[in-house]
């Protein structure tokens, strides 16, 4: 039993899905969240900043109403 790299093997079932997925346009509330969730997590953990607050700032620069 050999620890060679080329050993190993990806599900096909899941670099499928992975494909597909990869290939799905967002929607515009899904690429809203994609931006809010990097936003965050680029915040420092000691900012009292809320995701909420975030949607809101990107969706008065873009213009969009939020629900």
């Amino acid at each position: 039993m050999g620890n060679n790299i080329s050993e190993l093997h990806t599900n096909t079932e899941l670099l499928e899905a992975l494909q597909k997925a990869a290939s799905r346009k967002l929607s515009p509330a899904e690429m809203l969240e994609q931006r809010v969730s990097f936003v965050f997590g680029s915040m420092d953990s000691q900012s009292n900043v809320t995701r909420q607050h975030i949607k809101q700032v990107i969706a008065e620069q873009e213009g969009i109403a939020i629900e």
